[in-house]
């Protein structure tokens, strides 16, 4: 998933919880990403190793944990975030990361160049299971915007109705 999919889908689904933070939901949607994309470059050498510590249970329990204990409505938002990322990069079909370090290390990851990486991403758009959800959360994003300004809300409103 890209960055609609997930922080379109995760305000999308934290719609009920009137008090969740959103600003941090949105940042949670995108932390473990934010976390491992470079950290996977820097210790392993290649973007391709993009999926570890932040992609792990044991990371969504130390914020749960913290959220808790701390009973802070911001670090169970940005515990809602990670979770619903986790959910969209179905990571139950990498066990061994989802439950590291339970299961092993991190399975080693051939080099991907930056360029060959951001070519792969571009490629998987052509898979449905990657570009719908990324329209669906675009979409939401752009509702999501148009709904706390009320003149962009009517502009749209205004346009559809032609």
């Amino acid at each position: 998933m890209l960055l609609f999919a997930h922080m379109g889908l995760a305000l999308l689904f934290a719609r009920p919880f009137k008090k969740a933070d959103l600003t941090f939901l949105a940042i949670g949607s995108m932390l473990p990403d934010i976390i491992d994309k470079p950290l996977g470059t820097i210790l392993f050498g290649t973007p391709g190793m993009g999926r570890i510590f932040a992609h792990t249970l044991l990371f969504l329990f130390v914020i749960a944990a913290l959220a808790v204990f701390l009973r802070d409505i911001r670090l169970v938002s940005l515990c809602g975030g990670v979770f619903i990322h986790l959910a969209l990069d179905t990571m139950w079909n990498s066990p061994v990361i989802l439950f590291w370090p339970l299961l092993g290390p991190f399975p080693i990851a051939h080099y991907v160049s930056p360029l060959d990486y951001l070519e792969m991403l571009m490629l998987g758009l052509k898979n449905p299971g990657i570009w719908i959800p990324e329209c669906i959360g675009l979409a939401y994003l752009i509702y999501f915007a148009a709904e706390r300004k009320p003149r962009i809300y009517a502009r749209i409103k205004s346009i559809l109705a032609r």
